[in-house]
């Protein structure tokens, strides 16, 4: 323990030894989400809103003949709203995963809506169509004032109808929302650069080499210099997430030990991939350059600058990279997601973060011993 925590503070003040460089690595990602947040928020927001095709809405329903049924699916409705029949929580899923803009059910005669805590504009011209239900009277007599054919609308008049609104318990991201988290996730494998360095320098140098020679027991020196560059780089993150959340206000939701969690699952990914890469080429140069590539691959196709899709068979591929593994975990904590997908994906990150420090303690044990 001596040993470790010997390792442990000469590492981490090294980490620290150059104010300036940390200033920049604590500043940069919040100036980048308040850029991206103010400059490309309606770009976001338009993404996740722009339909070109009917609203999407489900529908929970007591039978497939009522009057309602035929109401979602006559011709002029379906041109502007596309209704899924499923079940309550189908329903419910596809809300949570942005599948549906509203869900309609219907029960005992009574029609309940269910949107998000903050609907965007198709949700509420989703829920406006569905209004016209109840005020489909109203209708009518327009229609017959004009001299039109109103019979046909006749049918879905015999029973009163009450509609109630009923918040789920999500609220949609905001652009700000949006880049927060996927921004401060890309910055979080970014940290791993710290680890890199201390690893290099105790491992791949001069000192490095007279450190190997000394009675300090090796996993006293792997421990110390993990658990530093571990520390330093959570600290940056936390510094990051509380001055977005004071600041900017970004929503992280309720479950903030989960968020913390996946931020820390994140942060030792990052050290086991560095370590590994280093592992691999023996040589900073090489590792540094293609883990900043593999940084920026990783947050382009997990959508981290922008919503993205690549088709649905590459989507269910870029999933599984760790930015959209962590991504899914905070999105889905804070505004309401799958819950067995989300324990699913972060058991999956550190679950990479495990299997890569294997691996990289495997391609170095000779230099370890």
């Amino acid at each position: 323990m001596k040993d470790f925590l010997a390792v442990f503070t000469k590492s981490f003040k090294f980490c620290w030894r150059d104010p300036v460089s940390v200033g920049i690595l604590t500043l940069f990602p919040i100036v980048i989400i308040f850029v991206l947040g103010n400059a490309l928020g309606g770009m976001f927001e338009g993404n996740l809103d722009f339909i070109d095709e009917a609203i999407p809405i489900a529908a929970v329903l007591e039978s497939d003949d009522s009057y309602l049924t035929e109401f979602l699916q006559n011709e002029e409705i379906s041109r502007f709203m596309g209704t899924e029949f499923t079940d309550k929580e189908t329903a419910i899923t596809m809300l949570q995963e942005r599948d549906a803009f509203l869900i309609i059910t219907e029960e005992n005669g009574e029609i309940s809506v269910i949107i998000p805590q903050e609907p965007g504009l198709f949700a509420l011209i989703a829920l406006s169509i569905v209004d016209s239900y109840a005020q489909i009277g109203s209708a009518m007599t327009i229609s017959m004032m004009e001299g039109g054919n109103f019979t046909e609308l006749s049918s879905i008049m015999e029973a009163e109808i009450s509609i109630t609104e009923v918040p789920l318990g999500t609220r949609t991201a905001s652009g700000m929302d949006y880049y927060a988290v996927t921004m401060l996730v890309m910055i979080m494998l970014f940290a791993g650069l710290n680890g890199m360095e201390l690893f290099k320098k105790s491992m791949f140098s001069e000192t490095g080499n007279r450190m190997l020679t000394t009675p300090v027991s090796k996993p006293a020196l792997i421990g110390g210099l993990l658990a530093s560059a571990t520390v330093v780089s959570y600290v940056q993150g936390l510094i990051t997430f509380v001055f977005t959340w004071a600041v900017y206000g970004v929503y992280w939701g309720d479950r903030i030990p989960l968020v913390l969690l996946t931020l820390f699952g994140l942060v030792l990914f990052s050290q086991a991939f560095s370590i590994f890469l280093l592992m691999l080429f023996k040589s900073d140069g090489a590792a540094n350059a293609v883990s900043q590539v593999a940084i920026f691959v990783m947050t382009f196709v997990s959508g981290g600058y922008m919503p993205v899709s690549f088709g649905e068979a590459a989507d269910r591929i870029f999933r599984f990279a760790p930015n959209a593994l962590a991504q899914t975990v905070i999105f889905g904590s804070a505004f309401g997601g799958n819950e067995s997908r989300m324990m699913t994906d972060l058991t999956v990150l550190f679950v990479y973060g495990g299997v890569l420090f294997i691996i990289a303690f495997l391609l170095g044990r000779r230099k370890l011993t």
